[in-house]
């Protein structure tokens, strides 16, 4: 039977291996908090200092003033996280927007999974 992964923090002496194994299976990393280690390898991690922000504007009442606003507001609130994850319908007008305010395209495909406690 095959041994089960540890679960430890992340310490900066494991980011060129994590970045190199993440790399080499297709993957990224971003800001790591956990690494999970499988005979003695990094095998992944876990970051918990991504905060997501969700949100909804109506279509219609909603103006560019008012994204910018609201964008700066939520900057303000998550100035103590180094990263922000805003997911983003592909029909948002915010497709062309949050790239100008200085946020980078996740463009791997991803289904985001929301559970309620």
């Amino acid at each position: 039977m095959d041994k089960l992964i540890t679960i430890r923090p992340f310490k900066p002496e494991d980011r060129e291996t994590l970045v190199k194994n993440a790399e080499a299976d297709g993957h990224s990393v971003y800001f790591p908090t956990f690494v999970l280690e499988k005979d003695n390898e990094i095998v992944g991690y876990i970051s918990v200092a991504v905060p997501v922000v969700l949100s909804w504007q109506d279509s219609k009442k909603m103006g560019p003033l008012d994204s910018v606003q609201e964008i700066k507001f939520i900057e303000g609130l998550m100035a103590q996280y180094p990263f922000i994850c805003i997911p983003c319908d592909p029909e948002s007008p915010y497709m062309s927007f949050l790239p100008k305010a200085g946020y980078v395209e996740y463009s791997k495909t991803v289904k985001l999974f929301i559970k309620a406690r």
